[in-house]
């Protein structure tokens, strides 16, 4: 028999499955309508609450488009962000112009990652689009977790399906982690598995995916260390043989723990703090000492966490560690698709 808390949160997932239903079929039958803007946007999302590098494949897709000759910015929704504004320019593409504080870290980190990309912030995707079209001189707009941000139409929708746990618990937020029923995978033009083995093969869940969608496998990897605040590359040499402390505030710090011990840090301290924790000098200073007292020369963090970090937090040098994305199968479909409309002409909200 269910607990009396589990009965809560199923009551509550059938109340919000009914509600997200009822707006998925407003979209489908016309009641509803998604806004256009006249140039190309991109979707990247997933059917799960958190964790499936949505950030890292952004980073890569926008990348990708710039190799192409395109001039992409990103939409965001500016998760953590303190800016109650209708329109928040993060990077203009040239300076990065918000704080994590104003912004939230992920549109942030993304802004200095990709110098000449512009970065907006806004609850409404169609105006901050419409800004980015109007003022900074775009010409595609990738949608940062957008597979659920159906106002706003779309060429080419991608989802994200983590190979570890795709549907997380197969239940409907908030008794489960489905942000969408598995079946509204359907809405995809690309499938891509995230942090998959070195050799995924096959994944049983893909017998559930519908037929005929392009399915890509990613994995994860260690990309530069860069010097807290000033940006300069590190190799990781100059801390292999020592001790080192770490700390990271994302959904999955123990991935974060495996990178960068792959990448020979010695961690001899280790805290996860909650996903986009807000920083304090006082979590440093407690941090900092116990990392002293284990005999740690170096603090390592991940670039989420980097943005976040007050200026006077640390007296031990502070590195910052980037992950990236590789495209194990099928990267030149990914190529393809970034370049063309989709092969399937389909609706990105599901039929019945």
């Amino acid at each position: 028999m269910l607990g009396p808390v589990a009965g809560l949160l199923r009551l509550a997932s059938w109340f919000y499955g009914l509600g997200h239903g009822f707006r998925l079929l407003a979209y489908r039958r016309g009641w509803w309508r998604a806004g256009k803007l006249e140039c190309r946007v991109i979707s990247v999302g997933n059917l799960t609450l958190g964790g499936t590098g949505k950030t890292p494949m952004v980073v890569k897709i926008a990348s990708l488009l710039m190799e192409q000759g395109r001039r992409p910015a990103i939409l965001s929704r500016g998760y953590g962000g303190g800016s109650r504004e209708a329109v928040n320019v993060v990077s203009d593409g040239a300076r990065v112009l918000l704080s994590a504080r104003q912004a939230g870290d992920e549109p942030v980190m993304m802004a200095r990652k990709l110098p000449g990309v512009p970065v907006l912030t806004g609850r409404d995707r169609r105006q901050t689009g419409r800004y980015a079209l109007d003022h900074l001189g775009v010409d595609t707009l990738i949608l940062d977790d957008g597979f659920q941000h159906l106002a706003l139409g779309r060429d080419l929708n991608i989802l994200l399906l983590d190979w570890q746990r795709p549907f997380g618990n197969r239940r409907l937020f908030p008794a489960g982690e489905l942000r969408d029923p598995i079946a509204e995978a359907r809405r995809a033009d690309l499938i891509c598995f995230t942090r998959c083995p070195a050799a995924p093969g096959k994944a049983a869940v893909e017998a559930e995916l519908p037929p005929g969608i392009p399915v890509l496998h990613a994995s994860h990897r260690q990309g530069a260390f860069l010097s807290v605040p000033e940006g300069e590359a590190v190799s990781p040499k100059d801390f292999q043989e020592q001790k080192v402390a770490a700390f990271t505030g994302i959904v999955r710090p123990d991935d974060f723990r495996a990178l960068i011990e792959r990448a020979g840090a010695d961690v001899v301290h280790f805290k996860a703090f909650p996903d986009h924790h807000p920083y304090t000098e006082e979590d440093c200073r407690s941090f900092e000492a116990e990392a002293r007292a284990r005999g740690a020369k170096f603090i390592l963090v991940s670039e989420k966490d980097a943005v976040k970090l007050p200026a006077s937090g640390f007296d031990l040098p502070v590195l910052a560690a980037a992950i990236d994305i590789d495209i194990q199968e099928g990267d030149a479909e990914l190529v393809r698709l970034l370049q063309n409309r989709p092969p399937r002409e389909k609706s990105h909200v599901s039929h019945t």
